[in-house]
């Protein structure tokens, strides 16, 4: 990979997914006065929250050529469930929108779309509004659309399981996701505000489609996992559910003391496609993002473009497909980290990188908990724990 690129400062308070908050208190670094990383500190963070959820946990933290990688817990809540593993599959959620903006984003340098054309320009007929929303409002999550997941499950995000269960396994093509947001009117007028849309990355996937002549699948192996070198990560085939290979095994709580968990492995890869279907590990991610700020996949101009923060209104930053944290870390308490944040219904990841690429962590836990199983207090200092100690390095990192 070409040297690393300096990018310039951006400014940016922080990050969440669509249902997943980000918890970034004072730094208690886990690193030695010259960037090696502190391994026997590391564990006991990596203890404090793994012993707050009873399923697995798996972890990386890079900086610059030492790697330290771990798994806790098992791979299901069975008897006789295997240990996890730090290799294990999991659904990565929305941050396969960081690997989708790429593409839109090497189209865009390629001549073959442009940011700020309204999106009827390439996908006529698609979006029933006279107002219509730009690519590039689309990969940041200003276009106003409705979410598709909010009209099909109503009450997820406050734990009612009700409609996942009867409707999880149904396969869904990308259009029909769109149809089913677009009974909505806009939530504003594109570009006037921000609001977090799934719908809006279903149709960057089919605009990349559009625009390509192939598959997002094809177009995700060739342009991003070939060149990342991602030998662990695929986007599953259409009309397919579940998660091949080694994983660790996809929870929801559900409240009810009779059946506490809901097992959502059968999941349709579908519904989660170009907004979240991208199953990888958190080695995997880690090289997907090295790869993202070397300049393997963008431009220095491309990337710096991605990463135009704006103020969202929710005590966070996003740019196109891309977010940042600020951990507070001692020697640099503005310092930045890009990255996002993924909900594999179930899966629960988070990944963020220093803009030289030389610190990193992804980790990844599989139990989503909507009802307060762990009081969310203990476990977000815990998350908190483990980021900042992996996140911030010595002088010299």
């Amino acid at each position: 990979m070409r040297k690393r690129m300096m990018l310039a400062a951006v400014t940016a308070l922080g990050l969440v997914g669509a249902l997943t908050a980000t918890y970034i208190a004072a730094a208690d670094p886990a690193r030695p006065q010259g960037g090696e990383l502190d391994t026997a500190a590391l564990e006991d963070r990596l203890g404090d929250f793994a012993d707050l959820t009873d399923g697995s946990v798996l972890v990386e933290i890079r900086d610059g050529d030492d790697t330290w990688s771990e798994a806790v817990g098992p791979r299901s809540l069975d008897q006789d469930a295997h240990p996890a593993r730090p290799g294990d599959r999991v659904r990565i959620g929305s941050i396969t929108k960081s690997m989708v903006a790429a593409i839109v984003l090497q189209l865009d340098g390629e001549g073959a779309l442009d940011l700020d054309d309204p999106i009827d320009r390439y996908l006529p007929g698609l979006l029933p509004y006279d107002q219509q929303p730009t690519v590039r409002q689309l990969l940041g999550h200003t276009a106003g659309l409705p979410e598709w997941v909010n009209i099909a499950y109503p009450g997820l995000a406050e734990g009612d399981l009700t409609r996942l269960r009867e409707d999880y396994r149904t396969h869904y093509e990308p259009e029909e996701l769109v149809a089913i947001a677009v009974q909505e009117p806009l939530l504003f007028d594109p570009g006037t505000d921000w609001s977090y849309s799934n719908t809006g990355y279903v149709v960057l996937g089919l605009l990349i489609e559009e625009r390509t002549g192939h598959s997002l699948r094809h177009e995700l192996q060739a342009r991003v996992f070939a060149p990342a070198d991602l030998d662990h990560t695929y986007f599953p085939r259409e009309d397919t559910s579940g998660i091949p290979g080694p994983h660790s095994v996809p929870y929801i709580t559900t409240g009810d003391p009779g059946e506490p968990y809901f097992d959502a492995t059968d999941m349709s890869n579908m519904q989660l496609g170009a907004s979240g279907g991208v199953v990888s590990t958190v080695g995997d991610v880690n090289d997907f993002y090295d790869a993202l700020t070397d300049g393997t996949l963008l431009s220095e101009e491309q990337l710096s473009e991605a990463t135009e923060f704006v103020e969202t209104g929710t005590g966070f930053a996003y740019g196109l497909g891309l977010g940042a944290i600020r951990p507070g870390c001692p020697d640099d308490p503005d310092e930045l980290f890009l990255g996002h944040v993924g909900d594999g219904m179930g899966h629960q990841t988070q990944t963020f990188h220093s803009f030289d690429g030389e610190r990193q962590i992804t980790l990844s836990w599989n139990i989503d908990d909507k009802h307060g199983y762990t009081d969310p207090a203990a476990f977000g200092q815990a998350l908190s724990g483990l980021l900042t100690a992996g996140l911030c390095g010595g002088t010299d990192a």
